[in-house]
């Protein structure tokens, strides 16, 4: 059974069948979502105001709601990846510089899909990979010279 959803009003609307989002498009928005989380708790346990560290990674975890449709998976990819970006870059001074990478890798999601976009998706999910390794190992550097 297909989940559908109505395409318009009337008893003659046609009905437009649901695609979810590919799983290198979950996968690579879950890594945006983990990604600044051990950062982020390290920063709260330190004493930073928790309001805006963690509205930021709530924020990262709407796509992920909208797995299900596709085309909302991706609008909210890009529109949050932006948005997020911008508030990380203009917030820098107050510690929210960490989510950068996970925008970025929102908007890598939005289009790391090999359905529509054979060679591209390969490339974005490589790119993905990048970002959210190097960043990765990085905040676990600054992790193990906070712990030790």
């Amino acid at each position: 059974m297909t989940a559908t959803e109505p395409a318009g009003r009337g008893s003659g609307a046609r009905s437009r069948r649901l695609r979810a989002a590919h799983p290198w498009q979950t996968r690579i928005a879950l890594a945006a979502l983990i990604l600044p989380a051990p950062i982020t708790l390290a920063l709260l346990v330190g004493g930073v105001p928790a309001f805006r560290l963690a509205v930021t990674v709530a924020l990262f975890s709407a796509p992920l709601a909208f797995r299900a449709d596709r085309a909302r998976f991706m609008t909210s990819c890009v529109v949050l990846g932006i948005a997020l970006a911008g508030w990380s870059i203009l917030g820098a001074w107050e510690g929210t510089l960490i989510f950068f990478p996970s925008a970025l890798l929102l908007l890598c999601a939005a289009f790391a899909d090999p359905r529509e976009y054979q060679a591209p998706a390969t490339a974005v999910t490589a790119l993905a990979c990048l970002l959210a390794v190097v960043p990765g190992l990085f905040f676990v550097g600054c992790l193990a010279g906070l712990v030790f």
